[in-house]
């Protein structure tokens, strides 16, 4: 197996998307080729990944603002079920910063759920993205598997393609900062095999502090329904109050059953520009 990756710059690329995003998210309807093939004539940027000529795995990207300030917006990323888990995320990133560099962008944002933890490890600690920002229901009501049931909160991910940082993890010499002592704001329990979220630490006011999610929440979410929602809840108060007080998401830290957020107090240029 041989997968390459490349620019879809033609009407018979972008008509391949649909089918893609039909099986990545079943239950969604995908984005109509007209807005595709638009976004793709003004600043777009279309990757695809090709087993042989078949695509496997695409990601999108259009040009939008925040606050006045432009930025490239990472919409869409997925892979057929059985290309997946076998670090093409990472290979498409890359690509799609240096088409972004090209493009004279010097950051890119996107959103994820930060319970699914297997994202946050390739947004944050295999690309070098940081979070500073936590949005509630994002999308609203969604109905396809991974989102069926629960609010839609996301992660907005910045990623500043031209930091000290990111350069760092592209090279394999991420900067991590210690976290030994660091306190945790969710306590847990294991009930059977499953991490049940009991209760919140909301006093702590140190430098680095945790905040543990489950390791495989969809896991969670098949088996106990209310474990799920808890999860959701306590995280969503304890992110949302943690990142108005000024801490920066930079790290995930694996744990058997929990994966563990590491959140620091640092100025952006700090943790941008240390290696």
């Amino acid at each position: 197996m041989t997968i390459t990756f490349r620019a879809l710059t033609t009407t018979q690329d972008l008509e391949q998307l649909p089918k893609i995003e039909s099986t990545v998210w079943a239950g969604e309807a995908p984005i109509p080729l007209q807005l595709t093939l638009t976004f793709a004539k003004f600043g777009g940027i279309f990757l695809g990944a090709f087993d042989d000529d078949t695509m496997i795995g695409f990601l999108y990207s259009f040009p939008g603002y925040t606050d006045g300030q432009p930025h490239l917006c990472s919409h869409m990323m997925g892979f057929l079920p059985e290309y997946r888990k076998q670090g093409l995320g990472v290979q498409m990133k890359w690509l799609q910063l240096d088409e972004a560099i090209r493009r004279q962008h010097s950051k890119i944002t996107w959103t994820y759920d930060p319970l699914e933890s297997v994202n946050g490890f390739l947004n944050i600690a295999k690309l070098g993205g940081v979070v500073r920002t936590y949005l509630p229901n994002c999308y609203g009501e969604m109905n396809d598997v991974f989102n069926r049931g629960l609010p839609t909160d996301r992660f907005l991910v910045e990623w500043f393609i031209d930091s000290e940082r990111v350069k760092s993890y592209r090279e394999g010499v991420p900067y991590t900062c210690d976290t030994a002592g660091a306190p945790s704001l969710l306590h847990y329990k294991l009930v059977g095999d499953l991490p049940h979220p009991t209760g919140i630490v909301d006093s702590e006011q140190e430098p680095v502090l945790l905040i543990p999610v489950p390791a495989h929440f969809q896991k969670v979410k098949q088996a106990d329904f209310g474990a799920a929602t808890a999860w959701r809840e306590m995280t969503s108060e304890v992110f949302q109050a943690r990142i108005a007080q000024g801490y920066i998401v930079t790290n995930l830290l694996r744990d058997s059953d929990v994966v563990h957020y590491v959140l620091e107090k640092q100025p952006l240029a700090t943790v941008l520009e240390r290696r």
